[in-house]
């Protein structure tokens, strides 16, 4: 078997992939993204997906607790602003 090489531009598709999330998941991609990369993994991902450092810190926290809940709604019901 040969093995082919893919020639993608990963990071291109990692932001576009990321601007498509809902906010929680964004959270918990970036810090899912920073754990993987080690060291250095909150300060690139942040400047790879214009995000700040701690929003991918609190996503980091998330994901370590385990104590992740599907999110079926972004916003909770009764936000915005109320009729008249």
């Amino acid at each position: 078997m040969k093995k082919t090489d893919f020639n993608f531009d990963i990071e291109k598709y990692t932001v576009l992939f990321y601007n498509n999330l809902s906010e929680k998941d964004k959270r918990l991609f970036a810090g899912l993204e920073s754990m993987k990369i080690g060291y250095y993994g909150v300060c690139t991902i942040s400047k790879q997906l214009n995000i700040h450092k701690h929003t991918i810190r609190a996503g980091q926290k998330e994901l370590i607790s385990g104590e992740l809940t599907p999110c079926f709604n972004v916003r909770k019901k009764g936000g915005g602003r109320k009729k008249k």
